[in-house]
């Protein structure tokens, strides 16, 4: 346009029967590019320094490893979007946000504020688990270990389940998003369904590595014994290699609005007690997708997942998984020995299992931190309130060609949900189940975190 403008302008000097209509165009055309430059730059200023506050335990090369907006070119709302999402994801902050700085130069800073969540929190808390019923937790956890967003986990267990754990884990323990952690326990409980109770021990190691933001590979080796005692006593010996690959699109890990969550985990089981030596492979796929066609602070969100896991190999009743509860069909209680042991619900039970979730988040209370004083010190925390309602479908059968023959366990309902610092969020379900057009039973059941 500026070279046709120029062009014109000598042909009105050599021809002065040119309208001088073009000429006023081709000046409103210039100037309005002049000053849109000078709008746009003052609408998209360049940022020269980057600047983070509300640090009080967290190392900053913590928060600079995780922010990818440039130096030194105009600022992108975008990217500076997904910055805050992956501070956010990390798990240690109640609250992150962002602003622009302006500078005497024309420059900005890019300022990000955080509001840190409690690190060390100590454990002394009854604790009800719908597997092994009611227990006292006695330990402490660490958040944000040595302010290196390393979580280590020292707790004791009494009740209906006696056990120990010590768990440590560093997502970026070197080089570029290479992961470590390892879990060292010991737990004794009744086993739900199975008419046995139960002595696991177990040391694992895995060691991850990210691709990018969205690609994980994760490889890890366990030992595990595991004994069964009733009226004789079973033993299982585990030298066991497993593989993770995630694929993950969401923005935010913990109520994501848009994306997807892809994951694939596969173990094998090397029995070492046997005569004649046996292997057993266990296999689980998950996919997950969201979208929110309200969006804002009071969101909207459809979630769906589909779960696949199987057991293959050798197996034998030690192996049978189940559906039902809070992570499984919900509407559905966790099927009780009485239920395993008459086969009135025998659809419940099998080496292969799928379930599929559909929800509706709906935000009512906007997540929002807080601090309170404690004998501890300050408590950082975060609250809020979401309501879904959803839908599970779910068939355990023994091998793929049983899923044609079989119909789907049913569970609806409505639950709520109230984010905190560390455990993500505290979940309550309401359900009805349904099977083969029966009416079956109604649930209420409690959770941590989303369940999918």
């Amino acid at each position: 346009m500026e070279s046709i403008c120029n062009r014109y302008f000598f042909k009105i000097i050599y021809n002065k029967n040119r309208p001088l209509i073009g000429l006023f165009l081709c000046l409103i055309f210039l100037l309005s590019n002049i000053f849109g430059q000078e709008t746009d730059s003052y609408k998209n200023p360049v940022i020269s320094a980057i600047d983070i506050q509300g640090l009080q335990n967290t190392k900053r090369y913590i928060i600079e490893r995780e922010i990818q907006h440039p130096l030194n070119i105009p600022i992108d709302s975008s990217l500076v979007e997904q910055d805050r999402n992956r501070l956010e994801n990390l798990g240690i902050f109640s609250k992150v946000t962002w602003n622009e700085l302006p500078l005497e130069d024309g420059t900005s800073i890019l300022n990000f504020r955080v509001i840190e969540s409690i690190s060390l929190l100590p454990i002394f808390s009854p604790v009800y688990n719908e597997e092994m019923g009611w227990f006292l937790i006695l330990g402490t956890r660490l958040n944000n270990f040595r302010g290196r967003n390393e979580k280590f986990l020292l707790r004791g267990r009494i009740g209906n389940v006696s056990a120990y754990d010590v768990i440590f884990k560093n997502p970026w323990f070197f080089g570029d998003h290479v992961s470590i952690a390892f879990n060292f326990s010991k737990q004794i409980f009744e086993h739900y369904f199975l008419p046995y109770r139960q002595a696991t021990r177990e040391f694992k190691i895995n060691i991850g590595r990210y691709f990018g933001y969205e690609k994980q590979l994760i490889a890890g080796i366990e030992l595990k014994k595991k004994e069964y005692f009733g009226q004789d006593t079973t033993s299982f010996y585990y030298l066991s290699p497993d593989l993770i690959a995630v694929y993950d699109t969401r923005d935010i890990y913990n109520d994501p609005s848009k994306g997807m969550y892809i994951f694939y985990y596969g173990k094998y089981f090397r029995h070492l007690n046997q005569i004649e030596p046996e292997s057993t492979i266990a296999w689980t796929q998950s996919y997950s997708a969201y979208y929110s066609p309200i969006k804002g602070k009071r969101k909207t969100t459809l979630g769906f997942n589909l779960n696949i896991s199987s057991i293959t190999g050798f197996r034998n009743e030690y192996w049978l998984g189940s559906l039902g509860g809070v992570n499984s069909v919900r509407g559905w209680r966790i099927p009780s020995r009485e239920i395993y042991s008459d086969q009135s619900q025998s659809y419940r039970f099998g080496y292969l299992r799928a379930i599929s979730s559909l929800e509706i988040r709906q935000t009512i209370i906007p997540k929002y931190a807080f601090q309170s004083p404690s004998y501890f010190g300050p408590i950082r925390s975060e609250l809020g309130l979401q309501t879904t309602l959803f839908i599970d479908l779910g068939i355990a059968v023994n091998t793929w060609e049983d899923l044609s023959d079989s119909a789907p366990m049913i569970g609806t309902g409505i639950g709520i949900r109230i984010p905190v610092a560390i455990s993500g969020n505290v979940r309550l379900d309401y359900g009805w189940s349904f099977y083969n057009g029966e009416y079956i039973e109604r649930a209420l059941l409690f959770g941590i975190g989303q369940k999918f």
